[in-house]
C-alpha cells in the first residue's frame, strides 16, 4: 500500500487541512475579486487595467482548479 493512496489525495484536495487546497484555491478566487470591489478607483483607466489584471489572475486559478480536479487517483 502507497503512503499517498486515495484517501490521503482526496483529502488534501478537498477537506481535511484547512478545507482542503480546492476551497482554498476558491476562497483566493473570492477575495481577490471582493478586494478589486473595496478598491477605490477614481481613475477609469487604471480601474479598467486592475480589471484585466483581476480576471486574468481569476482565471489562471480556475484553470488551476481544473487542473487539479481532472488528475485522477487510485
Amino acid at each position: 500500500m502507497g503512503l499517498y493512496d486515495y484517501n490521503f489525495c482526496h483529502n488534501l484536495l478537498y477537506g481535511g487541512w484547512d478545507s482542503g487546497i480546492i476551497n482554498n484555491l476558491q476562497d483566493a478566487c473570492r477575495e481577490i475579486q471582493q478586494n478589486f470591489e473595496q478598491m477605490d478607483l477614481e481613475n477609469a483607466s487604471v480601474e479598467e487595467e486592475m480589471r484585466e489584471i483581476v480576471n486574468e489572475m481569476i482565471t489562471e486559478l480556475n484553470r488551476l482548479i481544473n487542473d487539479i480536479q481532472s488528475t485522477h487517483f487510485r
